[in-house]
């Protein structure tokens, strides 16, 4: 039984059988028609099409196309008090036999002069990477541990978090190969010292289904209490949907999250474990933004597009966007795409496929949270082809498009690159690659060990969604608000540099004709995006706080100019201050200020909090009774690693 509530209006008209017509005669002409079709009826779903009515149209409605029966409903519910939907009021669904000729009825449709667009409902494949196994998932057992791991102290009990390299990474994860590089990682640990989530921010996951029983995940869950605690087939929230507790299954349209799948098993509900599992529970594994264990982690809200594997029609998706903006998500996560080269410009892009960009833009113009960001965050993955051509609708060019790289900082053998892709995050590489099953993600699964590692772009995403997430969560304990503009440019400046490790080759198993091969590895430099996100660093940027990037066991000169101005090295610096608990977390064997440097010796890793003071307008505070100038102070973020990179970053 339908679960929408649509408006369904009977009306009877006459149309042309094909794309031609006469001008003057009530008809269109025929170029006038055909260009009103804004895609090919290849791959696409049977017995419908998708219908934008010219704006300020009345209710739109068929009964029959040359002696075709013909159901018309919006495409999106019509909800009560619904004043915001503007564009996405004039989509239409029409649906008809299946074995009617498509493109018949679309030249029919377009011809008629209240329609503006006329789109074949295209279908959107799953993520597969089967030569390369990017996307099966691997199970976790023993073999999985024929590693060591040093004894490092964990911030969270949940037992598979030593294990999760992509959250920190110190290098003593050892396969005996030299895989894992230190600092090829997120920096999670170091941000969780800030923020560990909100339930607050709502991050839905357009994907196959979440298992939203799931120990590490139900307490993270978003939930509906309208539904929850309603009527059973009511619409008891009035937002057009039925028993939508958890979110809603598109794919079936219904309420019931279905994750009782063969293939594409557990992807959703892996996304949604790296982005929020519960964290300090006990249970398998961490949540970038699972919270403390306190009930205090970032909500999950589950939007079902796939389901075993089979394609989704693109209404689908453009329906579950919609809804995540309206029932209160701040950001979705999408790793999913087209194949690379589907599309190779936005301009085809944009205008091909309207009915998605519609329901883009309207999320970010109305997702977010009021007083906060001011439009909701789309991330996508880059796409799994092993091409040097990003997948959209990632590679749009206002979306935020993720490649991925290994454990070894270096990019991963099935990930997309090129122009279009923005920012790195982890994506681990196993299986064909040639690496182990621990070199990939571990997040949560519908399997009985409750966890399980998988690979791909689909699993670099939610990496950069987490720590988005993680962000806009300390953004609100700090009560900051940013544009949505702004909060993006945080997110593509918050990185560090990844394509100086590009050298050199790596053996590995190449999609197509190509098998195994030795991959010259600098051919990725430059085109994996602005570098390989920093969740800490991107936390410093919402605090305002600027952080100096520099490596143990050596003496860091530290320009301050871009902090204290261009005549820094003029002014007479009062002081710097780090507290007895930096000193000691970084060994802080020395630190001074002159000539407008920093100038610091630790013998430690880790981060830690120090201020430098400065008079501005003089050589002594005034105020006595002698002119004198404004003392002024900035706090820094000393950040120290093993070893520095040329740019300021860090290893």
């Amino acid at each position: 039984m339908p679960m929408r509530r649509y408006g369904i209006i009977a009306l009877t008209m006459l149309l042309l059988v094909s794309c031609t017509g006469r001008d003057g005669d009530g008809a269109l002409a025929e170029d006038t028609v055909s260009t009103k079709i804004i895609n090919r009826p290849v791959n696409v779903a049977s017995g419908r099409l998708l219908v934008k009515t010219v704006s300020g149209t009345a209710d739109f409605g068929l009964q029959k196309i040359n002696g075709v029966d013909v159901s018309v409903e919006p495409l999106f519910p019509s909800v009560q008090d619904d004043a915001v939907s503007g564009a996405l009021d004039c989509w239409y669904l029409l649906e008809f036999s299946h074995d009617v000729d498509l493109e018949e009825i679309a030249c029919a449709v377009a011809a008629d002069r209240r329609v503006e667009r006329v789109q074949y409902d295209a279908l959107m494949e799953p993520v597969f990477s089967d030569p390369y196994d990017v996307q099966d998932p691997v199970s976790t057992k023993s073999s999985a541990r024929r590693m060591t791991r040093s004894n490092v102290d964990m911030p969270f009990d949940d037992p598979e978090l030593p294990w999760q390299w992509h959250y920190f990474n110190d290098a003593s994860l050892d396969d005996g190969e030299g895989r894992f590089v230190a600092g090829a990682d997120i920096n999670l640990f170091e941000a969780w010292k800030y923020s560990t989530g909100d339930p607050r921010i709502v991050v839905a996951v357009l994907d196959g289904g979440i298992m939203h029983t799931h120990e590490d995940l139900a307490a993270n869950m978003w939930v509906n209490e309208a539904e929850q605690t309603g009527s059973e087939g009511v619409d008891d929230d009035g937002n057009g949907y039925v028993d939508d507790v958890y979110g809603y299954n598109f794919f079936h349209d219904s309420a019931q999250i279905d994750w009782d799948e063969t293939n594409m098993r557990s992807h959703g509900t892996h996304l949604a474990g790296t982005i929020a599992a519960v964290n300090n529970n006990g249970l398998y594994v961490s949540g970038i933004a699972g919270g403390s264990g306190n009930n205090d982690g970032c909500r999950i809200m589950a939007c079902q597009i796939f389901h075993d594997g089979n394609a989704t029609p693109e209404s689908n998706i453009a329906r579950a966007v919609k809804y995540a903006a309206d029932n209160g998500a701040v950001i979705i996560n999408n790793s999913w795409a087209y194949p690379s080269g589907t599309y190779t410009s936005d301009s085809r892009f944009n205008a091909n496929y309207s009915v998605l960009m519609d329901a883009f833009r309207y999320f970010e113009q109305n997702g977010g949270y009021d007083g906060l960001i001011d439009g909701g965050l789309l991330i996508f993955a880059a796409g799994n082809d092993g091409k040097d051509v990003p997948s959209y609708p990632g590679a749009y060019y206002d979306h935020i498009c993720v490649t991925a790289m290994g454990p070894d900082f270096l990019a991963a053998s099935y990930t997309n690159y090129g122009t279009g892709a923005n920012i790195c995050a982890p994506g681990g590489e196993g299986g064909a690659s040639g690496f182990g099953t621990i070199h990939k993600i571990s997040s949560t699964s519908v399997d009985p060990d409750g966890y399980e590692y998988m690979h791909g772009t689909s699993m670099a995403a939610p990496h950069v969604a987490g720590s988005a997430a993680l962000a806009l969560s300390y953004a609100l304990e700090l009560g900051r608000s940013f544009t949505l503009d702004e909060f993006k440019d945080m997110i593509l400046t918050s990185v560090h540099d990844i394509d100086q490790y590009q050298k050199g080759t790596k053996f590995c198993y190449i999609s197509g004709d190509a098998g195994w091969a030795d991959v010259d590895m600098s051919a990725y430099a430059g085109k994996l995006g602005s570098g390989y996100i920093d969740a800490h660093r991107l936390l410093m940027q919402v605090e305002g706080v600027p952080c100096l990037y520099f490596s143990a066991g050596t003496d860091a000169v530290l320009p301050l100019s871009v902090h204290f101005g261009g005549g820094s090295e003029k002014l007479v610096y009062t002081g710097v201050t780090a507290e007895d608990e930096a000193v000691r977390t970084l060994g802080i064997e020395s630190i001074s200020v002159e000539d407008g440097l920093l100038k610091v010796r630790c013998s430690n890793t880790g981060t830690a909090r120090v201020q430098v003071t400065a008079i501005i307008g003089g050589s002594s505070v005034g105020g006595g009774d002698a002119m004198g100038g404004m003392e002024v102070s900035r706090d820094f973020m000393l950040v120290v690693r093993r070893k520095a990179s040329e740019n300021g970053g860090w290893l």
